[in-house]
């Protein structure tokens, strides 16, 4: 039996966001010291992870189709999740559950005033912002709110449902900037 391909991932960073979002089978630990190479699955040529779960050692592996056009993550840039087009691996909904996860960290760490606390709020905080403007991507030009057709994913829809006046652009562009208030203010 031919592993599981998934749709690609537009950069490394982007990967590495879907397998920490999907645990491991049997401990649920994401914890992997991933190394990638490439592989073939039935004539397509992708990209392989593999790694031991942190956790309890079992195996682990997940195979990406090869993006059309790869992005190269910005000199100097922390984190790259993707170029212009929206994510096939992740949601919307997925982007701002990490969004809210990395926000909650960097309130979470003690004093701002620790060079590593410091550093650590900041790496939180530049990660909520890049998943917040991943979640506009899902917006078509035009629009107000992010569709509900976008939603793919069972916990991305989940978050949806939960809330989805939290898909309004002006709601989304309003909390991204207060990330980037947050983090200029950390500079």
């Amino acid at each position: 039996m031919s592993p599981t391909v998934h749709p690609s991932a537009r950069t490394r960073d982007e990967a590495h966001l879907f397998l920490d979002l999907h645990g491991c089978d049997d401990c649920g630990a994401t914890e992997v010291a991933w190394r990638s190479a490439l592989a073939e699955v039935d004539g397509t040529v992708t990209r392989r992870y593999f790694g031991a779960c942190g956790d309890c050692g079992r195996d682990r592996e997940a195979y990406f189709a090869l993006p059309e056009r790869p992005v190269t993550p910005a000199p100097g840039a922390p984190v790259t999740f993707g170029g212009d087009e929206p994510s096939l691996l992740l949601d919307p909904g997925d982007w701002l559950l990490v969004a809210d996860i990395c926000a909650q960290s960097a309130s979470s760490v003690g004093d701002a005033s620790d060079g590593d606390e410091l550093a650590e709020r900041r790496e939180s905080l530049t990660i909520a912002l890049a998943a917040m403007d991943e979640v506009l991507k899902f917006v078509p030009a035009g629009e107000t709110a992010v569709p509900d057709a976008a939603f793919f994913t069972e916990r991305g829809r989940t978050v949806h449902r939960r809330d989805p006046g939290r898909f309004a652009v002006n709601r989304l562009r309003t909390v991204r900037d207060a990330y980037l208030s947050a983090l200029d203010r950390l500079r």
